[in-house]
């Protein structure tokens, strides 16, 4: 089963600066969530995001996972090279009641990082085998990735942001959930709407939205 966690605002912490540690903070950068990265040595990728301040780095001799005490993550991912501390750094996590990933163990994971295919940082679609195989993970996502962002256009990227800002102006004036679904749909149904976010016009289009609530009785 894939599930899109929320992590927003949440402390996750990524245990190891090498190219997975760095395959997993690439991932997370699009959730909106608090990474820490936490190693005896990183790369100059994750170097980089740390000096534009989308991530912080602390730096530590890893020799057991007693440093975690010290954190109150929502997750922690454990992708050192060092397969019998990546296996303590998830036991102590899940002591600590967090999910908890190893890289290159999946049996003792919470969860199996799937391969996605991440379109302008708004759509994402996971490619899974479980952890069974994340080369054939990789390589069914490289295939795939060439099909989606076929069919999924600019204007979809434009009506799910508008969709986003919809939802939001709608909780301040619908009470229930029936309400607002039917709003979202006459939204994104609207054809004065798909006219002005084929136009790119995504100013007038929310403008279009404040209307359509406005008028509501």
């Amino acid at each position: 089963m894939i599930v899109d966690l929320n992590l927003k605002g949440n402390l996750v912490l990524v245990i190891g600066g090498g190219n997975e540690g760095l395959k997993k903070v690439n991932a997370l950068l699009t959730q909106d969530c608090k990474i820490l990265v936490i190693s005896d040595e990183t790369n100059k990728e994750i170097e980089r995001y740390v000096k534009q301040k989308k991530i912080t780095f602390k730096k530590i001799k890893l020799q057991n996972a007693n440093f975690l005490k010290k954190y109150k993550p929502f997750m922690v991912m454990a992708t050192t090279d060092d397969r019998e501390l990546n296996r303590k750094i998830v036991e102590q996590a899940k002591k600590m009641h967090c999910y908890a990933y190893a890289a290159d163990d999946p049996a003792v994971s919470d969860f199996a990082f799937g391969s996605v295919i991440n379109i302008e940082d708004t759509v994402q679609i996971a490619v899974s085998t479980g952890g069974r195989s994340p080369a054939m993970a990789r390589k069914i996502r490289m295939q795939a990735e060439k099909v989606f962002k076929k069919i999924i256009k600019k204007d979809d990227i434009y009506q799910i942001k508008l969709q986003d800002f919809a939802r939001n102006a709608a909780k301040t004036k619908l009470d229930t959930f029936l309400e607002r679904k039917k709003f979202l749909y006459s939204v994104m149904n609207d054809n004065h709407v798909k006219q002005l976010i084929k136009e790119g016009n995504f100013k007038n289009a929310k403008m279009r939205v404040m209307k359509m609530l406005g008028d509501l009785k």
